[in-house]
C-alpha cells in the first residue's frame, strides 16, 4: 500500500512521550507509526523533519471571530482571517461561540454560526452555545439537550456583563449545572462579580485612562465569583470550566475544588501567563485591554505553576481581535472599551517560549495542555493525539529557530500585536490538517481553497 503522505526522521510529543517516529498517513488519518528506518514504504509526498518536533494539531478552547460588539459592528478577525491566523500558528481546531440573544435558543444560534462559518475557514471549527436569559427559556434543560443532540454539549455563561444581558443569577447557573449533570454537557463559565465590577467602573470612570481597567477588576472581582460558582458545582453535582483565569486566587480556588472531589477545570491564557500589568504604564496601554485584565508578574509565575501541576487543565487564546483605530475608539471611557487582543497565529509560539524554552513546563505537558486536554474536555475523539487512526492533525516546528513578532507578517486583520518585538520560538514550519500540510512558514499554502469542517462533538469528559 502506498501512503498519501509520509514524515520521516523527526520526534513526535504525544501521550507524555517523545518518540522517534515516522508518520504514515492515508486518506486524512494517522495510518502508522514505526522507528525510524532506512526502508521506507511507498508515499506520495515526504516531508523530512530530522530536527523538528511533530506536534498534534493544537485544539484553541476558546476563540472570538466574527463577534458582533452592536448592529453592524463586529471584531476584525472573521472566520477567514481568523482562522488564517490559526492555521499559520499551528491550531487546527477552534471553538468559538454562539450569538444568539438572551432567552433566545442555542440551537437556533449554533444553526446559525455554522451557517456563518461553513466555507470560510481553513480550520476545522465547533462552537460553544451561549446560555443566557435562562429565565425567559420555557424548557432551559429540553433546549441544552438539543444542542447537546446537534453536536455542540458544552455551554457559556457569565457572572458578569448585566448591562448587556448576559449576567446569569446562581439560581440560573444551578438550574443550568443540574442539567448539564444530567445530560453529560459541560457548563463553561467567565466569572467576575459583575455587580462589583459595574460600580467599580463608575467609581473609577473619571480617571479618563487606561488604569481604569484593571481598578475596576481587580483580583477578588474574579476570585468571589470562582468561589461562588464553584461552590453552586458542588451543590449542583454538575461539571464546570471556569474560561480565562487571570489570578493566582481563581487557580487556588480550582485547586483546591477538585482536591475535595468536586468536577471543576479551569483554563487560562498566554496573555496571564507572559504579560503584566506594567504595559498599561504605556501611551497605548488600552491596546492590552482584556476582561479579565492582564494581572501582576506573580500572578503569572503561579498560573504556570498550576498548570505545571495539573490544577489547570487548559491554555487557550481567547482570541478577540481589535484594530488600533477600534481600541482608540473609547476615548477614555472605560464601559466603551473593546476588550480583547489578536492571539491565535501566537498560541503555540507563546506556550514554547514562555513554557517550556523558560523552564516553566515540559514539551510533553505543553502538549497535554494544548492538544490533549482540550481533545478530552471537549469531546473531541478524533483530535489532540498523534496515534493510528486520529484524524492527521499536525503541527512540526523547530524548536531551534525563532521569529521575531511582527503584526505585519501575522495573518490576523489587525495592525499590532501583543507580542510585537518578541523573539517567540516553536512557530510551525508545517500545519496539516486531515493529512494535508494548509500552512507553510507561516503562509497559507492554497488561500483560495477552504479546508475546514464543522465538527459536531462527543460528550465532554472531566478530567
Amino acid at each position: 500500500m502506498a501512503f498519501d503522505l509520509a514524515i520521516t526522521g523527526g520526534k513526535t510529543v504525544s501521550g507524555k512521550r517523545i518518540a522517534a517516529l515516522d508518520i504514515f498517513i492515508k486518506d486524512g488519518k494517522i495510518a502508522a507509526l514505526r522507528p525510524h528506518a532506512k526502508a521506507l514504504p511507498p508515499a506520495h509526498r515526504t516531508i523530512d523533519a530530522r530536527g523538528l518536533l511533530i506536534l498534534p494539531g493544537v485544539i484553541d478552547a476558546h476563540a472570538h471571530f466574527k463577534l458582533k460588539m452592536g448592529p453592524g459592528k463586529y471584531t476584525a478577525d472573521d472566520f477567514t482571517s481568523g482562522s488564517a491566523a490559526a492555521a499559520c500558528g499551528g491550531i487546527t481546531t477552534f471553538i468559538d461561540y454562539t450569538g444568539q440573544g438572551p432567552g433566545e435558543s442555542p440551537l437556533a444560534g449554533l444553526k446559525a454560526r455554522v451557517k456563518e462559518a461553513a466555507g470560510r475557514t481553513y480550520t476545522d471549527f465547533s462552537f460553544h452555545c451561549m446560555l443566557t436569559g435562562l429565565k425567559k427559556m420555557k424548557h432551559p434543560a429540553a433546549s441544552m439537550a438539543a444542542a447537546v443532540k446537534a453536536g455542540s454539549p458544552t455551554f457559556k455563561m457569565f457572572t458578569t456583563y448585566g448591562a448587556r444581558g448576559l449576567m446569569a443569577s446562581d439560581a440560573e447557573i444551578s438550574t443550568a449545572l443540574k442539567a448539564a449533570s444530567r445530560l453529560g454537557a459541560l457548563v463553561c463559565v467567565h466569572a467576575e462579580n459583575g455587580p462589583e465590577v459595574d460600580l467599580l467602573e463608575e467609581t473609577y470612570s473619571g480617571l479618563k485612562n487606561i488604569m481604569a481597567l484593571p481598578l475596576s477588576h481587580p483580583p477578588r472581582t474574579e476570585i468571589e465569583a470562582v468561589g461562588r460558582v464553584a461552590g453552586l458545582a458542588a451543590a449542583a453535582g454538575g461539571p464546570v470550566y471556569f474560561v480565562h483565569l487571570s489570578t493566582a486566587g481563581a487557580a487556588g480556588i480550582v485547586a483546591a475544588a477538585r482536591a475535595d472531589g468536586h468536577r471543576v477545570m479551569g483554563e487560562t491564557c498566554p496573555q496571564y501567563l507572559a504579560l503584566d500589568e506594567s504595559l498599561f504604564r504605556r501611551k497605548d496601554g488600552y491596546l492590552y485591554s482584556c476582561c479579565p485584565p492582564i494581572r501582576t508578574k506573580q500572578d503569572s509565575a503561579e498560573l504556570w505553576r498550576a498548570l505545571k501541576k495539573g490544577l489547570l487543565q487548559v491554555i487557550a487564546t481567547d482570541n478577540c481581535t481589535f484594530t488600533s483605530e477600534q481600541k482608540k475608539a473609547w476615548k477614555g471611557d472605560i464601559t466603551r472599551l473593546p476588550m480583547g487582543m489578536p492571539g491565535s497565529q501566537t498560541l503555540l509560539p507563546a506556550a514554547y517560549t514562555f513554557g517550556v524554552k523558560s523552564g516553566r513546563i515540559t514539551l510533553e505537558k505543553m502538549v497535554e495542555l494544548l492538544c490533549e486536554n482540550p481533545a478530552r474536555i471537549m469531546g473531541l475523539a478524533q483530535k489532540g493525539f498523534i496515534k493510528p487512526g486520529a484524524d492527521a492533525d499536525l503541527a512540526i516546528i523547530n524548536p531551534a529557530a525563532s521569529v521575531k513578532a511582527d503584526w505585519r507578517s501575522m495573518m490576523h486583520n489587525t495592525d499590532y500585536s501583543p507580542w510585537q518585538g518578541r523573539r517567540l520560538y516553536g512557530t510551525p514550519r508545517y500545519t496539516l490538517l486531515r493529512g494535508e500540510v494548509i500552512a507553510e512558514k507561516g503562509k497559507l499554502t492554497d488561500p483560495k481553497r477552504f479546508t475546514g469542517r464543522f465538527l459536531r462533538r462527543s460528550l465532554p469528559r472531566v478530567i
